[in-house]
C-alpha cells in the first residue's frame, strides 16, 4: 500500500519542504522590509548603486553683501594696479611698453586672483565617508576635511533652537562649508577628531539625498 503511493507522498513532501522554504523568504522579507526599502532608497536615489560611485554635488557661496564687498576690493585693486603702472610709465617717460604690459599683467593678475570670489563647496558621499573640498573658480580644488559619518557625535539644523547643543560642544575647530551662515538648509555636525582628538564642528547644506545618507550611517547622531 506505502509502495503505491510513495511516489506521490514524496511529491508531497518536496512540495511542501519547498513551499515552507518560500513562506520563510517571505516572512524574512516581510520582516525586514524597512532596512531593505532603505538599502533600495540608497542604491536608487543616493548614488550608492552596484558601480559604486560616490554621491556628490556642491553649493555656490552665496552673492551676500561680504562677496559683492571682496569683488569691489578686487575691482578697485586691478584699477589701482592700472593707476600705479600707468603713474610709473609716464614718470619713466616709457608711457608705451607700459600700455602694452598692463593688459597681459592685469589678465594675468584677475586670472590669478578672481577665482576667490567664485567659491563653491563640494560634498562627497563614498562608503561611510563624507569629503568636504573647497573650489576656487571651478579650477582649484582644496579638500577641508574628510570623516567617517559614523564618527558624527550629533547631526542637526544650525537653526536658534539648536544653539545652546552647539555651544555646550565647544568646538575647537570650526568648519564653515555652506553657501550662506543664514542659509535656510544649514545643518551642523559635530564629532571628535580620531587623531588630534579635537572636537569640530561642520556646518554644510546636505539635501534630501545627503539626509538619506547621513541616516543610513549614522541614524542615532540624527536624533540626537
Amino acid at each position: 500500500m506505502y509502495m503505491k503511493f510513495a511516489p506521490m507522498i514524496n511529491c508531497w513532501m518536496i512540495f511542501l519542504t519547498n513551499a515552507t522554504k518560500e513562506v520563510d523568504k517571505f516572512h524574512f522579507l516581510w520582516y525586514n522590509k524597512e532596512n531593505i526599502l532603505e538599502v533600495l532608497i540608497m542604491n536608487s536615489d543616493s548614488g550608492f548603486g552596484s558601480s559604486g560611485a560616490p554621491f556628490e554635488y556642491t553649493v555656490a557661496e552665496a552673492d551676500n553683501k561680504a562677496l559683492k564687498t571682496k569683488k569691489m576690493l578686487f575691482i578697485a585693486a586691478y584699477a589701482l594696479y592700472v593707476a600705479i603702472v600707468f603713474a610709473i610709465g609716464a614718470m619713466t617717460k616709457i608711457l608705451l611698453p607700459f600700455l602694452c604690459f598692463i593688459p597681459l599683467s592685469l589678465w594675468f593678475i584677475i586670472w590669478l586672483t578672481w577665482r576667490y570670489t567664485q567659491v563653491e563647496y563640494e560634498y562627497s558621499f563614498f562608503s561611510g565617508a563624507l569629503t568636504v573640498s573647497r573650489i576656487l573658480g571651478n579650477r582649484t580644488r582644496k579638500k577641508m576635511t574628510e570623516v567617517r559619518i559614523q564618527n558624527f557625535s550629533a547631526i542637526f539644523p544650525a537653526v536658534e533652537a539648536n544653539e545652546s547643543k552647539i555651544e555646550a560642544f565647544e568646538a575647537e575647530t570650526t568648519i564653515f562649508a555652506a553657501s550662506d551662515a543664514n542659509a535656510e538648509g544649514l545643518w551642523v555636525a559635530l564629532w571628535q577628531d580620531t587623531e588630534s582628538g579635537k572636537r569640530c564642528a561642520l556646518y554644510f547644506e546636505p539635501n534630501e539625498k545627503a539626509v538619506k545618507i547621513l541616516k543610513y550611517y549614522n541614524a542615532s547622531a540624527m536624533a540626537k
